[in-house]
């Protein structure tokens, strides 16, 4: 069971993918800030716990990440994992300038901290305790040249969304320990029927997910993760005041069907005088 930990890539990036929506219009004397929170299905099984919190911006994006295990997963494998990233937007670009990922598993804490140029361009990255070589491959000798981290390709595809296009994209992503690249189709509309898990049910864009990891992967791979298959992300509106966001989630294994289900959110006040 805890070699489940392969798969959470997408499920983290589901509340991931809540991050950094942009509402167009004029600028406001206090901006909403929206939480939205996740839980997460393997076989049946509650095994993970997500919330993200992101502030919308015309100019700009922050957001932050919150995932742990849960249920039975977690007698095994207790761990607990967060994310950070801020940025702007130039021309429908995301441009990172700086990305955090803390993982917290008993006594041992994973960090990576990535810094960025105004262009974008990776300046700095510290990742502690370093990759073992042993366990994983070895990133490419470029691997950083061209990439931004997991939050800012959320941040610039779900910008898209919001703005009526497809979700649909190509992405070089390094996230400090691997190097992939996030590959987006639009897989067209469906309808989310109503469940006891989600808040949400009804019309929702279906969003296809597929990684290629090209250096940082485990040498040993899962047999949840190396089955993986029918990555979908369904995105929609809970609510005509928000903008797009994930719903829900689902990907199929040889072991069973992982899902993810909205099961919370709200809109937080954060006025100019920063309360």
């Amino acid at each position: 069971m805890p070699r489940l930990r392969a798969l959470f890539l997408v499920p983290v990036g589901l509340a991931l993918l809540a991050a950094a929506m942009d509402l167009t219009g004029p600028a406001r004397a206090e901006t909403p800030r929206i939480r939205a929170s996740y839980d997460v299905y393997f076989g049946g099984l509650h095994i993970l716990a997500a919330e993200a919190e992101f502030e919308p911006g015309e100019a700009r994006y922050s957001a932050t990440a919150r995932s742990r295990t849960e249920g039975i997963l977690a007698v095994f494998f207790d761990w607990r994992g967060q994310s950070r990233s801020e940025g702007r937007y130039v021309d429908h670009r995301a441009i990172p300038s700086r990305h955090r990922n803390t993982g917290l598993r008993g006594d041992e804490t994973r960090d990576v901290e990535i810094a960025y140029d105004a262009d974008g361009a990776v300046t700095r990255a510290t990742v502690a305790p370093p990759p073992d070589p042993d366990e994983v491959t070895d990133l490419p000798a470029d691997a950083e040249v061209g990439t931004i981290d997991p939050l800012s390709v959320i941040a610039e595809l779900m910008r898209a969304v919001t703005l009526g296009r497809e979700c649909s994209g190509r992405y070089a992503v390094f996230d400090g320990r691997r190097r992939y690249d996030l590959i987006v189709t639009d897989q067209g509309a469906a309808t989310l029927p109503p469940t006891d898990y989600a808040i949400y049910s009804g019309p929702v864009m279906v969003c296809g997910v597929e990684y290629r990891l090209l250096g940082g992967e485990r040498k040993e791979k899962s047999r949840y993760a190396k089955t993986a298959r029918e990555r979908v992300v369904y995105v929609a509106r809970p609510d005509a005041t928000l903008p797009a966001i994930p719903v829900g989630l689902k990907i199929e294994t040889d072991f069973g069907t992982l899902m993810a289900h909205l099961t919370g959110i709200e809109t937080l006040r954060r006025y100019a005088d920063g309360r």
